[in-house]
């Protein structure tokens, strides 16, 4: 026999498609709230009951340009250095464009 479900996953898969975009959009946002509290009392780990909140500050990363490798040095040479990593699913939410 299967469990029921939650109320909250009851009430998700009654939503349309663009409401659940507009749920996602709204859960995006409180989170931008949250993010810019914290940095404003500037916090980097916060220990909560039931979650941990760490933020990081912006920082700078070093990129290859494949392509360019590719052309100086051939794709056959840079294949030996490339591999492949599982993924999970990704969710991007983006706030909309007014008309």
């Amino acid at each position: 026999m299967t469990k029921p479900l939650e109320p909250e996953v009851k009430r998700l898969r009654s939503l349309a498609a663009g409401e659940l975009a507009d749920e996602a959009g709204a859960a995006h946002a409180a989170l931008a709230r949250i993010k810019e509290e914290a940095i404003r009392r500037n916090l980097r780990r916060i220990d909560g009951a039931l979650f941990r909140l760490t933020l990081s500050e912006p920082g700078r990363h070093m990129r290859l340009d494949r392509k360019r490798l590719e052309q100086v040095y051939g794709a056959k040479v840079i294949a030996l250095y490339c591999f492949e990593v599982a993924t999970d699913w990704v969710m991007r939410c983006t706030a909309r464009k007014s008309a």
